[in-house]
Formats: structure tokens, C-alpha cells, sequence
């Protein structure tokens, strides 16, 4: 009964009548479809659009039967052949009788013509029994997949064994349903089935016609393919593809690939189609539709692309696709970028402000709108444009615009409100870092204890000037310095015994502040002479991750140099201190990746070897040389491999793909998978892919991959 549709024919019913006893019948019964779920129907009007569904309807079916989508091995529309009755009953039957392939009957066969016992068996050949019979599909049986541990079992024992064309199709499937975390062998049984549509005859056709799961999945192994959008055949063409990924009806997983799919692999000839498609579609999902459009359009015509997202009111923009599009500001007309302040998107707007506001082209009238813009480092650049223009905020003015107030999520203050103060603070330091040195050092003076936002204009802007006041507090890392702001307030009467007290709750965190400004500063200015004050201050404070002393190590620093860069502190740098919830987060981890491969790249193995952050480390996979891959011994590389972070190893598998020519990476899978180490599943899904597929189709593959990582 799964292939049970019920249609109804649209009944209009005058205004001011009732409809009849057994039209109300019918429209109860629809009603109660409606409200149970089970049943699947639609609505048609007339003799045509009846036909249509229903051919719909019997296509779908048809396609499970045919031998693309069952693995049956007999050609689509071709009777099934019966063996004569003057047959010989000794000789086999027809070729088109037989229920399995002749491997898998070889298999089954030399199976039963052991000893009986159960020890003469093995998990290999239990795991292959098994996918036997997953193999075996008709109308009417339950669809189910082999599992992982089988068929990671039969990649192990049987990858390089003659397996049958309904085997492979069955361990097709299963791959494909394991696709989402890479955990089940796929590329090698894609590259053994090989017809017109190269090896993604079987994905397509999951892809058109599979599940819901098989439909996700396929399509995303699609997107790595750079496949285009599958047409099978006349009747199941691109337009009734899309139609079924776009219908209202379709499951939002397999939509959303599908959205995904269009903006990365359909080009400008498909817009038409996908236009003509997206009609039918409820408003949201034309809308999503739209930001695939706007990838298409990318790809040809920046300008294109941005008055699309704006006149089409897009509301979300995925963040590559937004880089993409504002990757070349010089190539962007100023009329376009303009347009773009009406976006829906967020990051639209901010990146359209950003290109205006270096352009000096925001005016009055636009700065005091985007004022209130939802974003605050908008409403940012709106403050400094208006400062341009002789409209400098009051201070009140400027904390109530630039001030994110935002509930609070720690336990001490469960029911009030947490405030923000990031952009406020910029705008502050903004307007400090307008002054001339002699005003500014004034106004460091006056600053009292808590100095550190003048301290940290005044040494980031004129650094030469300071260094030797900066050397010196850094010695005793901000101590003297701080004694000597809190004797100055008692001298002055500000600070009382109970206020230097709280005060001094302070003095770990302000000095550490103090700190990881100077050092930035010191470091900006590029003398090798600095690095063991560095050291030294660092081995008693912990310091910030900046952009400047990490380039800083990489310039000056050694081997030792690893152990301070990996440690430099990760904690808030603004004045909020984070809640008792928030979590932790490795801040600059691209940066300290590229400072480690500076100082380490020497002594590869040793640096990978160390123990760092997992978001380092996957930064310093993917930014490794392919020669550093290729000069790297196997038993390395399989050491990575076996290393317990699912992402990591996902990168550094998708790099030896990347790095490494297709002999070397099948050594290395061989290795890896007949080892009687533990192995993860992961590391053997990609290793497989630069081992079964042709070197360049691979390589491609894990270059868009490792983009998706």
C-alpha cells in the first residue's frame, strides 16, 4: 500500500450554497487526510492536470522497479523472460531467471560446500551474506540498507574481489545513507559501476527518485561531483528533478541540499528553468531559491548578483557566498554598492557600508538612518561617517546607539540584562586616536588606575615614541605602574583603604590587559632585541593572542617559541567579562597555526606530534605545502590518521587525497585498513577516494570538500 494516492477534483461551490450530501462526503474524507497524514494525495482541475499527476505518480513507481533503481538485472520496459517449458531440467535456467548474479551465487555456492560447523565461518563472509540479501530488492519487500560495521567489513576483505552489479548497488546505497558522517566505504564501489553518466549513474538516480535520506545525501555527493542537475531520461527530465527537490510537498532537508546544490553546480543556462520551477513554490521557499539564484548569477556578474538579492528582498546570504560577492570591491559600481544598503541581509549591508564608507560616498541622510541599523558595527561606521561630516555624537548619544543590551546568561544574573560594550569602546578609542601625542599622553595621565584604553592609543600610535616607557613597565609586567596609579589617588583623595580593596580584586586582569597592549605595540615595532623581554613576561602573565606577537614569533622566534604561542591567553580583551556560561574558544587559531609552521616547519613531525587545540591543529592541516605531505614518511601520516578528532582527521585525509599521487594514497589505505590497529571509519571513507577514483576527479573532489571544513 506504500504507493496508495488519492486525487481530488476541485469542486467550487457557489457563494451562498451548501455544498451537496455527497460532495460534503467528499470533502469530510479530504479533510481527514488532511488531519491523519497517512495517506499522500493532491488536487487536479480538469482532464489534463489529472493526467499529469497520475503519470507523476506511475514515473515514481516505475523507477523503483526499473533495473537502475532495484538492481535487478534485466532492462527497463523489457518482460521478464520464463524458462521454456521444454527446458532440460539439468541445465541451468536463463541467464534472466536467475534471482542473483552469478558472483554472488559462486560465493554462496563455495560457502555451502564447506564443513557445516560454525567455526569455518567468518565476520567477512557472515557481512557479505548479509549484503547479499540487502541486495535483493522487489515491490513489496521493506527497503534496507547493510550496516557500517558489515559493510566497513567488505570494504576490508573484499575491496579488490569481482563483486556483483547488485552487490555493488547495495553497498552504493549504504554509503550513501552513511554519507553524512563519512563513516561507510563509497568511492571505491562508484568507481566500479562506470555507464553514460560516468560513475554517477546510481547517485543520480537516488538522487531523483530515492527517499528522502538517499535524495539529502545523493545530492550532496553531487555537489562534491560538480555535477550538474540529473535528467534520467525524457520522462524524468531536469524539470520534474527540480520540481520534485522545490515542491512544497518536499522534505526541508532535501530542499535545503537542493538550494544548496543550484548555488554551487547549476550555471546561467538553468536559471530559466529554476525560475519557471521556483512559482510554484510558498514564498519562504522562493526565497531560498533566490540565494541560489544570486550564486549562479555570482559566478558571471557581481552586479547582476546584487541587484537580484535586493530586488528580490533576500534575507539570508550564506557568508562565503557574501566574501564572494564583495571579494572585489574595485569591480563593484558605487550605484550598485548604494543599492545595497535596502538589503535584507545583514552581511549585505555591512559589507555594502564598509565599501561606502572607504569611498566617502554615505551620506547625511544614509548615516543617520543606518544609526539604527539591526547590526551594531553598522550602526559603527554610521557613527564614524557622521563624524566625517562634523556630526560627532555626544558621548550619551553615542553608548545609547552603539550599546548591545542583551539578556544575561550566567546564573548571577538569570533574569536581568548583559551589556556589550564592544563598539562603544571602538568609537571611543576611534575618537582617542585622533589626538596629537601631547594631548593624548594628558589624557593617559588623567586616566587614573584603570588607564588602559588611553595607554593602548597612546603606545599602538606612536610606538617609537614609547618604547622605552613601554619596556620598562614591562618588565615588572605593569606593577610599579600600578602601585604608582592607586598612591596617586590616595594622594589625590579618590581612593579610599575599602576602594583601593576592590581595586586591587582587579589588578590581575587589568595588568594582563596593560600587558597585551604594550607587548602588541613593542612587537609592531620589529627589534629582535624585545624577544626575551617577550618570553619573560609571558612565562609571568597571561597574555593575549594578538595578530602582533604572533607575527612577531614567527619572525623572530624559534623551536621553543611553539610552547608560549600555542598558550597565549584566549580570554576576553574588552572590558565585559564573559558569563559564567559562555563557552570557550580558541581566539586567532588560524594565526597561531601559521606561527607554529613557521617556527616548526623544520621538524614536521615533531610539530604535529605536540599537543595543541583541535582548532589549530585542523588550521595546520590545510595549511601544510603538498610537499610537506609528500616528503612526510607513511608511518606519519597513517599516525595522524589514527588521531581521536573526527574533523582533524577528516582534513588530513582529504590532504593526502590532495597532496599525494593516487599510488601513494592507495598504499597508505592498504596499510591503514589491513593494519591490525583500530582503524576509524572516517580516515578510510576519504583515504578511498584518492584510492579508487581517477586522480583529477579525486583531487577536485577534496579541494571542495576540505572548502566545506
Amino acid at each position: 500500500m506504500k504507493d496508495m494516492a488519492i486525487y481530488f477534483k476541485e469542486i467550487e461551490v457557489p457563494a451562498g450554497m451548501e455544498p451537496g450530501e455527497e460532495v460534503r462526503k467528499v470533502f469530510d474524507f479530504r479533510q481527514k487526510c488532511i488531519d491523519q497524514k497517512k495517506v499522500f494525495f493532491k488536487v487536479f482541475s480538469d482532464g489534463s492536470p489529472f493526467r499529469d499527476v497520475v503519470r507523476e505518480k506511475l514515473e515514481e513507481i516505475g523507477w523503483r522497479e526499473t533495473e537502475l533503481f532495484s538492481g535487478e538485472d534485466r532492462e527497463i520496459n523489457q518482460p521478464k523472460k520464463t524458462p521454456s517449458v521444454q527446458q532440460n531440467s539439468n541445465e541451468p535456467p536463463a541467464r534472466d531467471a536467475w534471482l542473483l548474479d552469478e558472483e554472488a551465487r559462486t560465493f554462496l555456492n563455495d560457502l555451502k560446500q564447506r564443513s557445516p560447523d560454525w567455526e569455518s565461518t567468518s565476520p567477512y563472509e557472515v557481512a557479505r551474506l548479509r549484503l547479499i540479501g540487502t541486495a535483493l530488492s522487489r515491490s513489496g519487500n521493506d527497503d534496507f540498507y547493510l550496516g557500517n560495521h558489515d559493510a566497513n567489513l567488505i570494504f576490508q576483505k573484499f575491496r579488490k574481489a569481482i563483486l556483483s552489479k547488485q552487490e555493488l548497488r547495495a553497498l552504493i546505497d549504504c554509503g550513501v545513507m552513511g554519507f553524512q558522517h563519512q563513516n561507510v566505504p563509497l568511492w571505491r564501489w562508484l568507481a566500479k559501476i562506470e555507464d553514460e553518466d560516468g560513475h554517477w549513474g546510481r547517485i543520480k538516480v537516488l538522487a531523483a527518485v530515492g527517499n528522502e535520506s538517499e535524495k539529502k545525501h545523493s545530492i550532496a555527493i553531487l555537489i562534491l561531483g560538480s555535477q550538474p542537475i540529473p535528467s534520467l531520461d525524457e520522462f524524468l527530465d531536469k524539470k520534474r528533478v527540480l520540481t520534485s527537490w522545490l515542491s512544497n510537498e518536499t522534505d526541508s532537508q532535501v530542499f535545503d541540499a537542493a538550494v544548496s546544490f543550484l548555488a554551487s553546480n547549476a550555471d546561467k543556462d538553468d536559471l530559466s528553468l529554476i525560475e519557471e520551477v521556483a512559482t510554484q513554490c510558498s514564498p519562504y521557499r522562493r526565497t531560498k531559491v533566490e540565494e541560489a539564484v544570486v550564486g549562479i548569477l555570482s559566478r558571471t556578474s557581481l552586479d547582476a548578483a546584487l541587484k537580484r538579492l535586493v530586488e528580490k528582498e533576500v534575507d539570508k546570504i550564506d557568508a562565503t557566498l557574501a566574501d564572494v560577492l564583495f571579494g572585489s570591491p574595485q569591480s563593484l559600481a558605487t550605484a550598485t554598492v548604494l543599492s545595497c544598503l535596502s538589503a535584507k541581509s545583514d552581511s549585505i549591508r555591512l559589507r555594502a557600508v564598509q565599501v561606502l564608507f572607504a569611498r566617502n560616498e554615505i551620506t547625511l541622510e544614509a548615516a543617520e538612518t543606518l544609526l539604527t541599523d539591526s547590526n551594531h558595527e553598522i550602526r559603527l561606521l554610521a557613527a564614524e561617517s557622521l563624524k566625517k561630516m562634523g556630526r560627532e555624537l555626544g558621548d550619551d548619544v553615542a553608548k545609547k546607539a552603539l550599546r548591545i543590551v542583551k539578556p544575561s546568561n550566567n546564573l548571577v544574573g538569570l533574569f536581568g540584562n548583559k551589556t556589550d560594550d564592544t563598539y562603544y569602546e571602538r568609537y571611543c578609542v576611534n575618537r582617542l586616536a585622533e589626538l596629537d601625542f601631547s594631548t593624548l599622553r594628558a589624557k593617559a595621565q588623567d586616566a587614573g588606575v584603570f588607564d588602559d584604553r588611553e595607554l593602548s592609543v597612546l603606545y599602538s600610535k606612536y610606538p617609537s615614541k614609547m618604547q622605552g616607557e613601554i619596556r620598562e613597565n614591562l618588565k615588572d609586567c605593569f606593577k610599579g605602574h600600578f602601585d604608582k596609579r592607586i598612591q596617586e589617588g590616595k594622594y589625590a583623595g579618590i581612593i579610599d583603604s575599602d576602594t583601593e580593596s576592590r581595586i586591587r580584586k582587579l589588578e590581575t586582569f587589568h595588568r594582563r590587559q596593560l600587558c597585551t597592549h604594550a607587548l602588541t605595540a613593542l612587537c609592531g615595532l620589529g627589534k629582535t632585541q624585545d624577544l626575551d623581554l617577550l618570553r619573560n613576561v609571558l612565562k609571568e602573565v597571561e597574555v593575549d593572542a594578538t595578530d602582533s606577537i604572533l607575527k612577531y614569533f614567527s619572525r623572530f622566534g624559534d623551536w621553543s617559541d611553539i610552547e608560549r604561542v600555542k598558550n597565549l591567553g584566549d580570554y576576553p580583551s574588552d572590558r565585559n567579562r564573559t558569563g559564567l556560561l559562555d563557552f570557550y574558544r580558541t581566539k586567532l587559531p588560524d594565526q597561531k597555526a601559521a606561527a607554529i609552521f613557521t617556527l616548526g616547519k623544520d621538524r614536521v613531525a615533531d610539530m604535529l606530534a605536540i599537543d595543541i587545540d583541535s582548532s589549530i591543529r585542523i588550521s595546520l592541516a590545510k595549511r601544510l605545502p603538498q610537499k610537506v605531505f609528500v616528503d612526510l614518511r607513511d608511518e606519519v601520516l597513517l599516525r595522524e590518521l589514527q588521531r581521536k578528532d573526527d574533523e582533524y582527521r577528516i582534513v588530513f585525509a582529504l590532504r593526502c587525497v590532495q597532496a599525494l599521487p593516487k599510488s601513494r594514497v592507495t598504499t597508505l589505505l592498504d596499510r591503514y585498513v589491513d593494519s591490525g590497529e583500530h582503524r576509524f571509519y572516517n580516515s578510510v571513507h576519504w583515504l578511498d577516494l584518492g584510492a579508487a577514483l581517477p586522480s583529477r576527479l579525486a583531487k577536485n573532489i577534496a579541494e571542495r570538500a576540505l572548502s566545506q571544513h
